[in-house]
């Protein structure tokens, strides 16, 4: 899994590195996938 630099950072929560996490959990570490479920937080509070 995973590309570019993905195999040098070190999860430390996770104990491996950023390539060797399935998709679903990077997903629920990156940036991307908090803003997500904030978005759809906040989607879901105006209706």
């Amino acid at each position: 899994y995973g590309f570019g630099y993905d195999p040098i950072f070190y999860v430390p929560t996770h104990h491996c590195s950023s390539a060797e996490l399935l998709p679903e959990i990077k997903n629920q570490l990156s940036h991307r996938g908090q803003a997500l479920r904030a978005l759809q937080v906040a989607l879901q509070a105006i209706g």
